[in-house]
Protein backbone atom coordinates (compact mmCIF):
# COMPACT_ATOMS: atom_id res chain seq x y z
CA UNK A 1 0.00 0.00 0.00
CA UNK A 2 1.52 3.10 -1.00
CA UNK A 3 1.72 6.51 1.22
CA UNK A 4 -1.27 8.35 -0.18
CA UNK A 5 -3.62 5.19 -0.02
CA UNK A 6 -2.60 5.07 3.81
CA UNK A 7 -3.49 8.44 4.02
CA UNK A 8 -6.84 7.50 2.70
CA UNK A 9 -7.45 5.15 4.36
CA UNK A 10 -6.67 7.04 7.97
CA UNK A 11 -8.84 9.37 6.55
CA UNK A 12 -11.92 6.95 6.33
CA UNK A 13 -11.30 5.48 9.26
CA UNK A 14 -11.28 8.75 11.05
CA UNK A 15 -14.74 9.42 9.07
CA UNK A 16 -16.66 6.16 9.95
CA UNK A 17 -14.96 4.51 12.83
CA UNK A 18 -16.17 4.51 16.80
CA UNK A 19 -12.51 5.48 17.65
CA UNK A 20 -13.75 6.60 21.48
CA UNK A 21 -11.13 3.65 23.14
CA UNK A 22 -8.40 5.05 20.96
CA UNK A 23 -9.22 8.33 21.75
CA UNK A 24 -8.89 7.60 25.50
CA UNK A 25 -5.86 6.42 24.24
CA UNK A 26 -4.47 9.38 23.39
CA UNK A 27 -5.19 10.97 26.45
CA UNK A 28 -3.61 9.11 28.61
CA UNK A 29 -0.62 9.23 26.34
CA UNK A 30 -1.00 13.00 26.44
CA UNK A 31 -0.22 12.57 29.86
CA UNK A 32 3.23 11.20 28.99
CA UNK A 33 3.48 13.91 27.17
CA UNK A 34 2.27 17.59 28.82
CA UNK A 35 2.99 19.49 25.77
CA UNK A 36 0.75 22.43 24.41
CA UNK A 37 0.63 20.30 21.42
CA UNK A 38 0.62 16.68 22.49
CA UNK A 39 -2.40 15.34 20.80
CA UNK A 40 -0.25 16.59 17.63
CA UNK A 41 2.77 15.50 18.06
CA UNK A 42 1.37 12.11 19.54
CA UNK A 43 -0.38 11.78 15.86
CA UNK A 44 2.67 12.95 13.94
CA UNK A 45 4.54 9.74 15.72
CA UNK A 46 1.85 7.48 14.81
CA UNK A 47 1.73 8.56 11.72
CA UNK A 48 5.51 8.60 11.19
CA UNK A 49 5.66 4.85 12.36
CA UNK A 50 3.26 4.00 10.16
CA UNK A 51 4.28 5.49 6.74
CA UNK A 52 8.18 5.42 7.26
CA UNK A 53 10.57 7.97 5.78
CA UNK A 54 8.37 10.42 3.79
CA UNK A 55 10.85 13.37 3.95
CA UNK A 56 11.44 12.72 -0.10
CA UNK A 57 7.62 12.42 -1.07
CA UNK A 58 5.21 15.28 -2.21
CA UNK A 59 1.89 14.66 -0.73
CA UNK A 60 -0.52 18.03 -1.43
CA UNK A 61 -4.02 18.12 0.00
CA UNK A 62 -4.97 18.49 -3.52
CA UNK A 63 -3.84 14.72 -3.70
CA UNK A 64 -6.38 13.69 -0.70
CA UNK A 65 -8.85 16.29 -1.24
CA UNK A 66 -11.16 16.90 -4.00
CA UNK A 67 -10.40 20.46 -5.43
CA UNK A 68 -12.60 23.45 -5.72
CA UNK A 69 -12.86 27.25 -5.97
CA UNK A 70 -12.34 28.84 -2.88
CA UNK A 71 -15.34 28.56 -0.18
CA UNK A 72 -17.31 26.68 -2.59
CA UNK A 73 -18.00 22.60 -1.72
CA UNK A 74 -19.21 20.32 -4.35
CA UNK A 75 -22.15 17.83 -3.45
CA UNK A 76 -22.20 15.61 -5.76
CA UNK A 77 -25.47 13.39 -4.86
CA UNK A 78 -28.28 15.32 -5.63
CA UNK A 79 -31.21 14.24 -6.37
CA UNK A 80 -34.80 15.92 -6.60
CA UNK A 81 -32.92 18.54 -5.37
CA UNK A 82 -31.77 17.46 -2.31
CA UNK A 83 -28.56 17.11 -1.51
CA UNK A 84 -27.28 13.77 0.16
CA UNK A 85 -25.06 14.24 3.33
CA UNK A 86 -22.67 11.75 5.41
CA UNK A 87 -22.30 12.14 9.41
CA UNK A 88 -19.83 9.74 10.84
CA UNK A 89 -22.61 8.31 13.35
CA UNK A 90 -24.77 5.59 13.33
CA UNK A 91 -26.62 2.34 15.19
CA UNK A 92 -23.27 1.84 17.14
CA UNK A 93 -23.85 5.48 18.63
CA UNK A 94 -27.38 4.65 19.52
CA UNK A 95 -28.55 7.18 16.87
CA UNK A 96 -32.19 6.99 15.89
CA UNK A 97 -34.03 9.00 12.99
CA UNK A 98 -35.69 11.16 15.61
CA UNK A 99 -32.23 12.17 16.92
CA UNK A 100 -30.84 12.79 13.69
CA UNK A 101 -33.65 14.98 12.74
CA UNK A 102 -33.29 16.91 16.06
CA UNK A 103 -29.68 17.36 15.96
CA UNK A 104 -30.08 18.81 11.79
CA UNK A 105 -33.27 21.07 13.61
CA UNK A 106 -31.26 22.03 16.50
CA UNK A 107 -27.80 22.93 15.18
CA UNK A 108 -29.07 24.57 11.73
CA UNK A 109 -32.38 26.04 12.27
CA UNK A 110 -33.70 23.97 8.97
CA UNK A 111 -37.91 22.76 9.33
CA UNK A 112 -37.63 19.43 10.20
CA UNK A 113 -39.81 18.24 7.46
CA UNK A 114 -37.73 19.50 4.83
CA UNK A 115 -35.41 16.98 5.70
CA UNK A 116 -35.64 14.01 3.35
CA UNK A 117 -34.41 10.25 3.27
CA UNK A 118 -32.43 9.09 6.23
CA UNK A 119 -30.19 6.09 6.26
CA UNK A 120 -28.44 5.09 9.49
CA UNK A 121 -25.98 2.36 9.20
CA UNK A 122 -23.99 0.84 11.75
CA UNK A 123 -20.84 3.85 12.37
CA UNK A 124 -22.01 6.39 9.64
CA UNK A 125 -25.65 8.12 8.39
CA UNK A 126 -26.86 9.72 5.23
CA UNK A 127 -29.68 12.23 5.29
CA UNK A 128 -31.05 14.43 2.17
CA UNK A 129 -31.66 18.26 2.76
CA UNK A 130 -32.91 20.72 0.29
CA UNK A 131 -30.04 22.28 -1.98
CA UNK A 132 -30.54 24.91 -0.68
CA UNK A 133 -29.97 24.52 2.98
CA UNK A 134 -26.93 21.83 2.17
CA UNK A 135 -24.00 23.82 2.46
CA UNK A 136 -25.30 25.53 5.45
CA UNK A 137 -26.65 22.39 7.39
CA UNK A 138 -22.87 21.05 6.68
CA UNK A 139 -21.51 24.09 8.31
CA UNK A 140 -23.61 24.27 11.30
CA UNK A 141 -21.94 21.08 12.31
CA UNK A 142 -18.18 22.04 12.29
CA UNK A 143 -16.88 21.53 15.58
CA UNK A 144 -19.80 19.70 16.87
CA UNK A 145 -21.05 16.73 19.11
CA UNK A 146 -23.61 14.39 18.85
CA UNK A 147 -24.32 11.47 21.60
CA UNK A 148 -20.84 12.94 22.92
CA UNK A 149 -19.33 12.08 19.56
CA UNK A 150 -17.13 14.51 17.27
CA UNK A 151 -19.01 14.54 14.03
CA UNK A 152 -17.92 15.05 10.76
CA UNK A 153 -20.64 16.15 7.89
CA UNK A 154 -19.69 16.05 4.36
CA UNK A 155 -21.21 15.63 0.89
CA UNK A 156 -21.99 12.31 0.08
CA UNK A 157 -19.94 10.60 -2.49
CA UNK A 158 -22.03 10.13 -6.00
CA UNK A 159 -24.07 6.54 -5.83
CA UNK A 160 -22.89 3.85 -7.62
CA UNK A 161 -25.46 2.62 -10.10
CA UNK A 162 -28.55 1.02 -7.62
CA UNK A 163 -29.56 -2.57 -8.89
CA UNK A 164 -33.24 -2.88 -9.54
Amino acid sequence: MDHLKKLKRILEVAYTEDLDEYELLVKRLKKELPLFNGPKRIAAAVLKEYLGDISMLELPAEKLYQKTEPGKIVFEDIKNGRARLFINIGKNHNLSTGDLIREIVKKSGVDGKSIGKIDIHSTYSFFEIPEQFAEMVLHSFDNTKVKGMNVVVEPAKKRKKENF
